[in-house]
């Protein structure tokens, strides 16, 4: 599971632990790998929520997140796992921008 909390602004660096922010929401290996090919797109345009390292999104990695799941979504297909995968990940991402945090990753 890839546990992902939200980061303030003015995080520096990668926590070791979640310690006091704020839970954002989960993602399982499955959804994950059903949204493969927007994460590789993601990671071309310079960002990347990797699922086996812990790592972490300044808030203007997660506006470019955003909007490449968003250009991306048509060709995602009709599965019904990828659409709940996007639709989960979509509003998780969405809520960052519009508090303006960044994100941090967890890998169990």
């Amino acid at each position: 599971m890839l546990d992902i909390y939200y980061a303030p602004p003015s995080t520096r660096f990668m926590p070791e632990e979640p310690g006091h922010l704020e839970f954002a929401g989960s993602i399982d290996l499955d959804a994950h790998r059903s949204l493969a090919t927007l994460f590789e797109k993601s990671r071309q345009a310079g960002t990347d929520l990797l699922y086996f390292r812990d790592s972490m999104l300044k808030p203007a990695q997660v506006t470019i997140l955003l909007q490449t799941f968003m250009a991306n979504a048509p060709g995602l297909g009709g599965s019904g796992q990828s659409l709940a995968a996007f639709n989960a990940i979509r509003d998780l991402l969405e809520g960052a921008v519009s508090r303006g945090m960044g994100l941090v990753a967890f890998s169990d």
